[in-house]
């Protein structure tokens, strides 16, 4: 992977995590359980913390360390995900956390 594939991964990681956060923050008793997350505090929190990380994944500079937030925070959610009935969604929150942290390292070799 290039810088400048790394940093297009790192905007649609943005533009997900956006769409991510603003429907579980707004309505996390509807959304929460699509992505396997009954309780709605809990819900709302990851929702919170997408929306904590888009200003620097959309356009921080450099961007390698919001995308190694976004990695950390992927950890979290795959806890919460590995307590519901649902694998894929486990194997979903580990598989973007292994891709968010192959970007942030590109991006970081790259000083970007």
């Amino acid at each position: 992977m290039n810088a400048e594939s790394a940093l297009r991964e790192a905007r649609m990681v943005g533009l997900i995590t956006l769409a991510t956060g603003v429907t579980l923050t707004a309505a996390p008793g509807r959304v929460g359980p699509l992505f396997g997350v009954e309780d709605r505090s809990t819900a709302r929190l990851l929702g919170l913390a997408d929306l904590a990380l888009v200003p620097g994944l959309l356009g921080g500079t450099p961007r390698w360390p919001w995308t190694a937030a976004r990695a950390v925070v992927n950890l979290p959610m795959a806890a919460v995900l590995a307590r519901g009935p649902r694998t894929a969604g486990r194997v979903v929150a580990l598989a973007l956390t292994v891709r968010d942290a192959q970007v942030a390292r590109t991006l970081h070799r790259e000083r970007r």
